[in-house]
């Protein structure tokens, strides 16, 4: 799936830093996408911007409430609240070693991936709510299209 938008108001096709990446390899899903967006919209520049997550996701995603995650899911062994108090560098082995906590980024990339369950169940509610969203700005951009393709049939 790629990540590329388009601003009606800027005139602009904008994709975030990791589907430019992906855009700029002859041949991608995204590469091929973005041809078809330069095709549709020949006017608008293509921009790279930074995306920051959406308001709302994961909120409440807090240090504390993953070690209460990890407690209440965690294997017998304990595993991935060792691994977790590592990352944080608070493990015996972490603080031996003077080892520094990696950044929340780090960590909550981890615990997602260590807890697919839980990721898959905000991303899931999230499209949900995405999907209603898109098909409000569809409605809207179709609009804006008839009213552009009216206004050049009276140019024309």
């Amino acid at each position: 799936m790629t990540n590329i938008t388009i601003n009606t108001k800027k005139q602009t096709i904008e994709m975030d830093k990791t589907t430019a990446k992906s855009a700029s390899q002859y041949g991608t899903d995204e590469y091929k996408a973005l041809q078809e967006v330069r095709i549709a919209y020949p006017t608008y520049s293509v921009v790279v911007v930074n995306r920051k997550p959406e308001k709302g996701e994961f909120k409440g995603l807090t240090y504390e409430f993953m070690e209460k995650y990890i407690k209440a899911h965690d294997d017998e062994n304990k595993s991935k609240m060792k691994e977790y108090l590592n990352l944080r560098g608070e493990s015996e082995e972490a603080m031996a070693v003077g080892a520094k906590a990696k950044s929340y980024a780090e960590i909550k990339e981890w615990f997602l991936d260590a807890f697919k369950a839980f990721g898959e169940f905000y991303t899931n509610r999230e499209k949900l709510l995405k999907n209603i969203a898109d098909k409000k700005a569809k409605a809207k951009q179709d609009k804006e299209d008839e009213k552009r393709a009216q206004r050049l049939a009276l140019v024309a």
